[in-house]
C-alpha cells in the first residue's frame, strides 16, 4: 500500500509523528546530561522514580478528563506537557537541577497519561482493511526523521558543542519546536471524542475483559516488563560506561535502530495477518539474538549490529502485537481498552527507573539480560494463543 492511498485523516496523523520524532531525542540527552554533570546512574534512576511516585495522583486525574473531550486536545495537552517539561529540563542547572528534572519529569509523566489517545485515534482514523499496511507507514515516516535528525544532533553534542550549556540549549531549542506543533493539530487533525457520558452502557465487566483479552494482557505485561528494564537510562549508561562514547554514539544507536525499523516494516509487508502469532514468536527470537549478541562485546560495530538485529525483531512485534489488539477491539471499546493497557504500563513503570539504575548501577549489561529474560517468556503466550484461535 503506498502512503498517498491512506486516508487523508491518517496520512496527515503520520505526518505529525513524523515531524514530532526529533524530540524524542530529548529522551536520551537528560540521562546523558545528568551523567556529565556528576550523577552516577543509581542517582538518576532515583531522581526519575521519585517523579515517577509523586506523579501517580496526576496521571490518574488527566486520563479520566480526556475520555470525554475532542481528542485534538488531548493531543495539544501532550505537545504542550512535552514543551513545559524541556524547560524545566532547561533551567536544571546547580544546586537546583534534581528538583527541576523532578518537575519535568513530573509533566512529563502527566502526559504520558494521555499516550492511550494515539493508539484509540489510529484505530479510528487508520482503515480497517488495510491496518498492517497504514501501521507500517506509521514507522516508516518517523523513524525515517530520526535517521536524518538524530545523527546531526548527536555530532553536535557529542563533538562539536559538548558543553553542560549545550545540552541545556537542545532542551529549549526542542521546547520551542514541540509548541509549534499545537496549531498543526488544532487545525488538521479530525475532530473525535473518544466516548460520550452516553455510552457509559459499553462498559465492559473484569469477567469480559479478561475472556476476550486475557493472553493479550499477559503477554503485553512481559513485554512492558522487558522493556521497561532497558529505558533511555539503560542505554546511555550502557554507551557512556560500556562503551566509553558520548552522544553521537547514543545517536548512531538509534539512527541504526530506525533503519531497522524500516527494514522490518517491508518485510512485514509480505507476511500475511494469518500469520501473526507466528510472526511474534519469530520476531521475539529474533530480538532476543540482537540481545545476545549486544551484551557480549564491546566493539561499536558489532553493538551497532546488534541493535539492528534487536529493531529487525521488534518490529515484527510491534506491528503483529497491534494487529492483533485491533483485530479483537472495537471502535467503542477503543477508549476504555487503551486506557486499561495505558494503566498497567503506568504503574510498572513507577519503580522501573530505580530498577534499571541499580542493575546498570551493577553492569551496563544487567538490564538489557533482564530484558532478554522476560522477552523470552512472551513465546509460549503467543504459541498457546494461536492454538486457541
Amino acid at each position: 500500500m503506498r502512503f498517498k492511498e491512506l486516508p487523508t485523516e491518517a496520512k496527515r496523523y503520520i505526518l505529525y509523528h513524523t515531524l514530532v520524532s526529533p524530540v524524542l531525542i530529548t529522551w536520551h540527552v537528560l540521562p546523558f546530561y545528568l551523567l556529565i554533570t556528576g550523577y552516577n546512574v543509581l542517582e538518576v534512576g532515583v531522581i526519575f522514580t521519585i517523579a515517577q511516585l509523586l506523579g501517580v495522583p496526576v496521571t490518574l486525574t488527566l486520563g479520566r478528563i480526556f475520555t470525554h473531550i475532542d481528542l485534538r486536545k488531548g493531543l495539544i495537552a501532550i505537545d504542550l506537557m512535552g514543551s513545559l517539561s524541556l524547560v524545566f529540563y532547561y533551567l536544571a542547572y546547580g544546586p537546583l537541577a534534581p528538583l527541576m528534572v523532578v518537575l519535568g519529569e513530573l509533566v512529563d509523566e502527566a502526559s504520558s497519561t494521555l499516550y492511550f489517545l494515539y493508539p484509540a485515534y489510529e484505530r479510528i482514523i487508520y482503515p480497517e482493511n488495510r491496518m498492517k499496511e497504514a501501521l507500517a507507514w506509521h514507522l516508516r515516516l518517523p523513524e525515517l526523521s530520526i535517521i536524518i535528525s538524530y545523527p546531526i544532533i548527536g555530532y553536535i553534542l557529542g563533538y562539536i558543542c559538548t558543553s553542560a550549556m549545550c545540552f541545556r540549549n537542545t532542551f529549549l531549542f526542542f521546547a520551542i519546536y514541540e509548541l509549534m506543533l499545537i496549531p498543526y493539530i488544532y487545525f488538521y487533525f479530525k475532530p473525535v471524542i473518544l466516548e460520550s457520558e452516553e455510552d457509559e452502557e459499553h462498559t465492559l465487566n473484569l469477567k469480559s475483559i479478561w475472556r476476550r483479552y486475557g493472553f493479550y494482557i499477559i503477554a503485553d505485561i512481559l513485554f512492558i516488563l522487558a522493556w521497561s528494564l532497558a529505558p533511555s537510562l539503560a542505554l546511555v549508561y550502557f554507551v557512556f560506561e560500556w562503551l566509553k562514547g558520548n552522544m553521537f554514539h547514543v545517536a548512531l544507536i538509534e539512527a541504526v535502530i530506525s533503519t531497522a525499523t524500516l527494514t522490518g516494516t517491508y518485510i512485514v509487508d509480505k507476511i500475511s495477518s494469518r500469520k501473526a502469532f507466528q510472526a511474534l514468536q519469530i520476531g521475539t527470537l529474533i530480538t532476543i539474538t540482537g540481545l545476545l549478541l549486544m551484551v557480549s562485546t564491546n566493539f561499536f560495530p558489532l553493538v551497532l549490529l546488534a541493535f539492528y538485529v534487536i529493531r529487525v525483531g521488534d518490529t515484527f512485534v510491534f506491528v503483529f502485537k497491534r494487529t492483533w489488539l485491533y483485530s479483537i477491539m472495537t471502535k467503542k471499546e477503543a477508549s476504555m481498552i487503551s486506557a486499561t493497557l495505558s494503566s498497567i504500563r503506568k504503574v510498572i513503570s513507577i519503580i522501573s527507573p530505580f530498577i534499571a539504575g541499580a542493575l546498570a548501577y551493577m553492569d551496563p549489561r544487567a538490564p538489557y539480560i533482564t530484558c532478554l529474560a522476560f522477552l523470552a517468556s512472551t513465546i509460549p503466550v503467543y504459541y498457546i494463543t494461536s492454538k486457541n484461535q
